[in-house]
């Protein structure tokens, strides 16, 4: 990427941060309700099946309430998280691309290249851009635990918006469906079978609201698999200038002449690495590689992909985009 510091800098400031503070406080409201509900299923046995439902569904609706004002709250804060996200894999990828120039400064000096002051002088340029790399890091990761402070996990601050605070999750669902069951039977008795009963702190996630993609040819069976369009485009030169356009066959990459995608230079295997696609979209699959294989900076064996991800094998580095 080649960002200098004051590149890197006005990147990270131009992340904004005014949703934070608010959805702090609505998810300290949130988790005090929790609470108050965990609480009352071992106090139930103490009162009245009727002032347990009344408490219970007050609790709820407050929640509901929570939910609805942290909505736009947390989208707005998804968007910025989007973009550090981006920003704190390029960084990643800087840092580590300037680590193997570091390493290859060092073997060239071993081989006679350059003399000793030479090697000095082209050290220290190195070495200031791995220590601006690093600040740059630890600021982006300073701003991450600030997003996290307003969210019940990462996983929740990266997915798409559903209109709720996700404050019960899917794994939840048994036992939330359970605690309706329970609900309706103190109020009236059973509940219809046909008719479902709701409760407003269950957050169940939606597909992403996306346009359907172009239906892709027809596959082995009969059966049509659907997938989006999808590129890996080079940023830097030692990715090349290449484009490459990913389809339903897999994409192996690595050193040796034969693949798909060839990557010379340190750090990267005969056979490194491939993208394989399913129903649910494009994967890369490190194939047990030496040095490894990095999404947004983070060392992968197996990682679905999403837009704007950037993949790092050796010290090459790919964008991965969608359309």
């Amino acid at each position: 990427m080649g960002t200098n510091e004051n590149e890197w800098q006005g990147a990270l400031s131009a992340i904004d941060l005014s949703a934070i503070e608010s959805l702090k406080k609505l998810k300290q409201e949130n988790d005090q309700l929790g609470e108050r509900l965990k609480s009352m299923e071992a106090m139930k046995s103490n009162f009245a099946d009727a002032v347990y439902v009344r408490v219970r569904a007050d609790y709820e609706k407050r929640i509901a309430a929570l939910d609805a004002e942290a909505a736009p709250l947390k989208q707005a804060a998804r968007e910025q998280y989007a973009r550090l996200r981006a920003l704190l894999g390029r960084f990643e990828a800087d840092h580590e691309a300037v680590k193997l120039d570091q390493q290859e400064l060092e073997l060239r000096h071993q081989l006679g290249e350059f003399d000793d002051k030479e090697f000095a002088k082209r050290m220290k340029t190195i070495e200031t851009a791995v220590a601006e790399r690093g600040q740059a890091r630890s600021r982006g990761l300073e701003l991450k635990a600030r997003f996290l402070e307003a969210f019940h996990s990462e996983s929740e601050l990266e997915r798409a918006d559903t209109g709720g605070t996700g404050r019960f999750s899917v794994a939840d669902l048994a036992a939330a469906q359970a605690r309706t069951q329970e609900v309706a039977t103190v109020i009236g008795g059973e509940a219809p079978p046909n008719k479902t009963q709701t409760m407003s702190a269950i957050d169940i996630p939606e597909p992403p609201r996306t346009p359907a993609p172009p239906p892709a040819p027809p596959a082995a069976g009969g059966a049509t698999q659907i997938f989006r369009a999808a590129r890996l485009v080079p940023q830097n030169p030692e990715a090349g200038k290449q484009t490459y356009t990913l389809t339903l066959k897999p994409i192996d990459i690595g050193a040796d002449t034969a693949n798909d995608v060839r990557i010379g230079g340190p750090g990267v295997d005969p056979k490194h690495a491939k993208i394989v696609v399913s129903m649910g979209g494009f994967t890369i699959v490190d194939l047990g590689s030496k040095h490894g294989t990095r999404v947004n900076a983070e060392k992968v064996r197996e990682r679905p992909l999403a837009n704007e991800d950037v993949i790092q094998i050796g010290a090459a580095r790919f964008v991965f985009r969608e359309g």
